[in-house]
């Protein structure tokens, strides 16, 4: 058989869109959490693979857009070690990759907190994955849907208070119910939108609140500056007779519930980039083993509809 493969080679790093001062959109900041500035520490007095180091010490500056990417928290944001040696946590979707970012609801007191510069643009629009999970640390803890509250203060100046009171706009984003073992991720994407037009001269800070779920986890943050109040992306158009497999994948993706034949394709950054275009193999596979590993959109086109699927190259 011939196995077509991606028709240039591919970049280590998934390349991301920034967008000149000019354009509609602007990515301010995006990470998908995949390597920590340094080893994270351990929280052995409680749970091996978990970290109570402060997000900046192990995170500040390595995302990318035009954000600094400094990050201020309140109390104990951890970073979670999803494929950690201690074996504490199964991820089988592979969204979460190695780490993900940790969070005990509001009781507790846990805020994280993001300075960004919106470039006049009156919108901020955020994207992220999210997943209720527990911990040992203090826990096991009661377990719900994850819901974050999402709020936008002004920081003029660039000064940012994380405990502050001047609230823009706020917006929640919700994700599925607890894993039957609490244990392992659940992911679900999420959008939302803040109005940040009231700003004095467009410098806010982003504050991430968990309001629901003892415990919970997000990763593949996206955050970008917009004229629109809608998150600039390829929506993931899930269809119930579409789906991509193995998860995560090293080599070949295989499509079920598409017709006998090959179609149009497009390989996308979760972000909306698009990275390749091919065209499906006869058997309804391709070949993603040149990607760098990540989350990405797959956009295949019939002529008369286009579908959207998710998957990890491993």
């Amino acid at each position: 058989m011939n196995h077509r493969t991606l028709p240039f080679l591919l970049a280590s790093i998934p390349c991301f869109l920034v967008m000149n001062s000019n354009a509609q959109v602007v990515l301010l900041y995006g990470n998908q959490f995949l390597t920590p500035l340094d080893t994270p520490s351990i929280a052995t007095w409680c749970q091996q693979d978990f970290s109570p180091d402060p997000v900046n010490s192990l995170w500040g500056g390595t995302g990318s857009g035009t954000s600094s990417g400094i990050f201020q928290n309140t109390q104990t944001v951890e970073t979670i070690l999803v494929t950690g040696p201690a074996d504490i946590y199964d991820d089988p979707s592979g969204i979460g990759g190695d780490y993900s970012i940790g969070m005990l609801n509001t009781t507790f007191g846990d805020k994280l907190g993001l300075l960004l510069d919106t470039e006049g643009r009156p919108f901020v629009n955020v994207a992220m994955d999210l997943s209720a999970i527990n911990t040992t640390c203090g826990g096991p803890l009661p377990m719900d849907t994850a819901v974050f509250l999402l709020e936008v203060l002004d920081a003029p100046g660039g000064i940012f208070n994380l405990g502050g009171t001047a609230i823009l706009d706020a917006d929640t984003l919700t994700g599925k119910g607890p894993n039957v073992d609490d244990f392992t991720f659940n992911w679900e994407h999420a959008e939302g939108s803040l109005d940040v037009s009231g700003s004095i001269d467009g410098m806010v800070g982003i504050r991430i609140t968990l309001i629901r779920s003892g415990y919970a986890s997000f990763d593949n943050l996206y955050i970008q500056a917009s004229q629109d109040p809608v998150f600039s992306a390829i929506h993931e158009e899930r269809l119930q007779n579409l789906e991509a497999f193995p998860v995560p994948c090293a080599g070949r993706l295989s499509i079920t519930g598409l017709a006998p034949g090959q179609y149009p394709a497009t390989i996308h950054s979760i972000t909306g980039n698009v990275i390749a275009s091919l065209i499906t193999d006869t058997d309804g596979t391709i070949d993603v083993s040149s990607l760098a590993p990540g989350s990405y959109l797959l956009r295949l086109n019939n002529g008369t509809m286009s579908r959207v699927v998710r998957f990890v190259r491993q």
